[in-house]
């Protein structure tokens, strides 16, 4: 009689899903078909982990870091056809313009930083406020009394 338990068991355990939780533990749901190593649920986080696996290659190419407006071009043109293809989430593919954006920006203080290193003479890096106004600080400030007394 045990070794009929065991026995259905062992048969019960190889169409349960393979999926391992961080603790070790195994998932209960069975699996879609005896080819299937995975329940229906975790087939699909595999899938989408070996797809966005896939999108890096296709994104970047053989590019390890973006040093030129062109790169970031690049990258940009592959995202914008992934993302009318579908095979990039909006909310995704927004998170990768945006730092797309970021990159952009510094790369023009990345060059200025490069020139002022390359010339004999120092050359000093300008950031530009634009129309900002300036706080007055030749005058120091007071704080009249009155505006400490309690009313």
């Amino acid at each position: 009689m045990n070794k009929a338990i065991v026995h259905s068991a062992s048969s019960s355990s190889a169409v349960r899903c393979h999926h391992r939780t961080a603790s070790g533990k195994r998932c209960r749901l069975i699996t879609l078909d005896s080819s299937s190593r995975f329940c229906l649920r975790h087939s699909a986080k595999h899938l989408e982990s070996i797809h966005a696996s896939n999108l890096r290659s296709i994104l970047a190419g053989e590019l390890t870091q973006f040093e030129c407006a062109y790169d970031v071009n690049k990258f940009l043109s592959n995202l914008l056809l992934l993302l009318s293809e579908d095979r990039v989430s909006p909310r995704r593919g927004s998170v990768m313009a945006y730092t797309c954006n970021l990159i952009l920006r510094t790369i023009a203080f990345r060059t200025q930083e490069l020139q002022a290193h390359s010339d004999d003479d120092s050359a000093a890096i300008t950031i530009d406020f634009g129309d900002l106004p300036r706080p007055d600080r030749s005058q120091p400030t007071h704080i009249s009394s009155d505006a400490t007394k309690p009313s």
